[in-house]
């Protein structure tokens, strides 16, 4: 997908579509997440899978909402601040800890 999409030839964690400018529907965008890219991130990084593929899905998010850390420093601060945030809550958020709690 990242070949085709984006010309790039390698592998990503993640790619996202944001229809936010572009179509008037519901749907604001789409997120692809690659569980394998994950998977070895979260071991490389000795963090749980669940926890890597929220980061992730966090991450998908902000660049539909139109976040791009590939546009300089300031934005990419602006993105990492955000996805801390975000993160911060899942980590507090009920289902969360249930979730956890299970393992």
């Amino acid at each position: 997908m990242n070949k085709s999409y984006f010309g790039k030839d390698r592998p990503t964690n993640v790619i996202s579509f944001s229809y936010i400018n572009g179509f008037s529907c519901e749907v604001i965008g789409d997120i692809a997440i690659s569980l394998e890219r994950a998977k070895e991130e979260a071991e490389g990084a000795g963090r749980e899978f669940y926890e890597r593929v929220f980061a992730l899905i966090i991450h998908g998010i902000l660049h539909v909402l139109g976040f791009d850390h590939e546009n300089g420093r300031n934005e990419a601060r602006r993105m990492r601040y955000r996805e801390k945030k975000l993160m911060d809550y899942v980590y507090t958020h009920e289902l969360y800890k249930k979730m956890v709690m299970k393992d």
